[in-house]
């Protein structure tokens, strides 16, 4: 049942580049708050071709851009291989959806679709006891 493993082993990988990807993104909000990009709150005599105002937390005009062009083109990067990995994703499932066998069934719809033993029992056509024998001998593969 390494196939299930990998399968969840990917799945936490994506949720993982997700959260990167929040990141990158609270990322932004906090540069556009310190270059003031949404302009100013009040008008003042700030001079932006200083790199920091004195007085402020206000970060450089320019020195903002560059920073967001940085973090854009992570962004971009991270929605690709996420991109990428729900592909693999779709496809390793299609693939374990055709395994055959009986104990490779049951694996399947408890780790990857998360159903109980009762109502794989029913779908199944067997006794719950009878697969909860068969689940037994096939211990999760994912902790």
């Amino acid at each position: 049942m390494d196939t299930i493993k990998s399968y969840k082993d990917l799945c936490s990988e994506i949720e993982i580049w997700k959260e990167r990807l929040k990141t990158y993104e609270i990322q932004i909000e906090a540069i556009r708050k310190l270059a003031k990009l949404d302009g100013p709150k009040d008008i003042t005599g700030i001079d932006y071709t200083q790199p920091y105002v004195d007085g402020t937390n206000q970060i450089g005009f320019e020195e903002a851009l560059e920073m967001l062009h940085k973090i854009e083109n992570h962004i971009y990067l991270h929605q690709q291989a996420i991109a990428n990995m729900e592909k693999s994703k779709k496809k390793i499932e299609e693939n374990i959806k055709k395994l055959e066998g009986l104990d490779k069934r049951v694996v399947y719809m408890r780790d990857i679709e998360g159903m109980t033993l009762a109502d794989i029992a029913e779908e199944l056509g067997y006794s719950y006891q009878y697969i909860k024998e068969v689940s037994a001998r096939n211990k999760t593969t994912y902790q």
